[in-house]
């Protein structure tokens, strides 16, 4: 038997949709184990609302939700119309209002603690200003930047929203240290999604995860005056950096010194910090054939995901 691992996902939920993605499919992972969700961006309680309410209609409801620091950035909020009527106060679970003083908390208490990064580098740089002690025992997994290639696949370098939104602290994290710092860029996760009889199977389903999922899609693409059914999913950047926590087998991996530059592009530079990069995704269709089983999965009660603890014999154990 293999112990779970215990994840803080720092996430800008209630933005672009992928996030939602994401805690879906971490909350459907049984290798992982979700101790805090940590808003991040904009208006983080309105965050820390799209998250709870995900979580408790999921039946997660006793997942802590911590508030992180907000930022008056212009960074778009596009599921008001989700948890309208919702309050914090009709969540089950924990919510911290000093999130990053709980991220800290579980920093210093969990043995073998990942954090999943899936925003803007806010929170994730004060983590390691604040207590650069604990960060060296924490394995980051983040989705930021682009080294060789963009959207789509498409080649050349873009300054990417991770990395460029709050500049300044993607240059204090790039210069800070962790256990491990392994990046998924848009070169790796810039060209993954859902489409065809593998979409279908995400609306057909009536299992909470990809039902909310859909729920939340359609939100999302009415705020951005999309009216026709969608017949694929936009790109799920996001989901890349919860697979990579599982397991590396998702990735050709290559070391690389990198600077974040004055104009929030990522450069190779002999003077920049060592990261791990996800160069490349090797197997598009596997990755994609993985992300939908782990969305689809049947969860209750007494699976292993209210034990701690999971079989690795299982087949869909590190079988990204």
């Amino acid at each position: 038997m293999n112990r779970r691992i215990p994840v803080i996902l720092d996430t800008d939920i209630g933005n672009d949709i992928d996030d939602t993605w994401a805690l879906g499919q971490l909350l459907n992972s049984p290798e992982l184990d979700l101790k805090l969700v940590l808003t991040s961006t904009g208006d983080t309680e309105y965050r820390a609302r799209v998250a709870a309410k995900f979580l408790r209609d999921a039946g997660y409801g006793d997942v802590p939700v911590g508030i992180g620091i907000p930022r008056n950035d212009g960074s778009p909020e596009t599921l008001h119309e989700c948890v309208k009527g919702f309050r914090l106060a009709d969540y089950p679970g924990e919510i911290h209002a000093d999130g990053i003083g709980k991220a800290l908390e579980l920093m210093e208490a969990e043995a073998g603690l990942a954090i999943i990064g899936i925003a803007p580098a806010t929170n994730l740089a004060e983590l390691a200003s604040r207590r650069p002690e604990l960060a060296e025992r924490v394995r980051l997994t983040a989705m930021l930047g682009s080294i060789d290639r963009q959207h789509d696949g498409r080649p050349g370098a873009v300054a990417e929203y991770n990395v460029v939104l709050d500049l300044a602290a993607s240059r204090r994290l790039f210069r800070s240290k962790w256990r491990e710092f392994l990046i998924t860029p848009l070169d790796h996760c810039g060209a993954i999604r859902l489409r065809g009889e593998e979409f279908r199977r995400i609306l057909d389903s009536p299992q909470p995860v990809p039902r909310l999922i859909v729920e939340q899609y359609a939100l999302w693409r009415r705020y951005w005056g999309e009216a026709s059914p969608p017949e694929e999913s936009s790109i799920l950047y996001d989901t890349a950096a919860v697979a990579l926590a599982v397991s590396s087998g998702c990735a050709e991996l290559e070391r690389m010194r990198l600077e974040v530059t004055p104009d929030g592009f990522l450069r190779r530079s002999d003077g920049g910090s060592e990261v791990t990069v996800a160069v490349r995704l090797p197997d598009p269709e596997k990755f994609n054939r993985r992300l939908l089983s782990v969305l689809l999965r049947k969860t209750s009660s007494d699976t292993t995901l209210q034990k701690g603890q999971i079989d690795e014999t299982k087949p869909e154990f590190h079988a990204y």
